[in-house]
């Protein structure tokens, strides 16, 4: 192993995680969409959905892992826990996204293990967060990370916030048709009782 390997391999568990963060959010939204149906399954798609999430940790763990061991910038476990700690090399303000999307990646995850004990309420206020988690781990990529410049880097990660729009896109519109189906049904009974009467 050469001086740079671990700077290497923090880049590139930085992008798989990013990665498997993103393929989590749209998985979920495939889960709650049904996109795929009939070929989907919902019990495949939930233990799937569960089995990203994990990895998502599982990833960003490894990423702050080799940060430790890279002799580049000396990170150390204070600087990658503590926000707006001093780095001799680096945007604070961009590590800063990047500890507190773990913080919220943690809590979310914990949050998706207890479920069953919490307010349902509760819980949707929290899972929905993951939007922002995928949005402040890009920020955090593409600020603190020095591939954000690669041309292959780029277009992969366009490509992958646009799918993950569109997919958010879909799911906001059928909940609104949804929506407007309940009420109408609703409207229509009401007005079915009162003719009723």
């Amino acid at each position: 192993m050469n001086e740079h390997s671990m700077w290497y391999l923090s880049r590139a568990s930085g992008m798989v995680a990013w990665i498997v963060l993103a393929i989590t959010c749209l998985w979920g939204i495939l889960l709650i969409t049904r996109m795929l149906k009939p070929a989907d399954r919902p019990a495949w798609l939930l233990d799937l959905h569960r089995y990203l999430g994990l990895l998502s940790i599982i990833t960003t763990g490894a990423h702050m892992a080799t940060l430790v061991g890279d002799n580049w910038e000396h990170y150390g476990w204070s600087e990658l826990f503590v926000p707006f700690t001093e780095l001799k090399y680096s945007n604070t303000a961009a590590i800063a996204w990047g500890v507190f999307a773990f913080y919220l990646m943690v809590v979310i995850q914990l949050t998706s293990w207890v479920m069953k004990w919490l307010p349902r309420k509760l819980w949707h206020g929290i899972h929905l967060l993951s939007y922002v988690l995928f949005i402040m781990v890009t920020i955090h990529g593409f600020k603190a990370g020095s591939d954000s410049t690669n041309v292959v880097f780029f277009i992969t990660a366009v490509g992958g916030i646009a799918i993950l729009l569109f997919a958010l896109t879909a799911r906001v519109l059928q909940g609104r048709a949804k929506r407007i189906q309940r009420n109408e049904a609703a409207a229509f009974r009401a007005a079915a009782e009162v003719g009723a009467e």
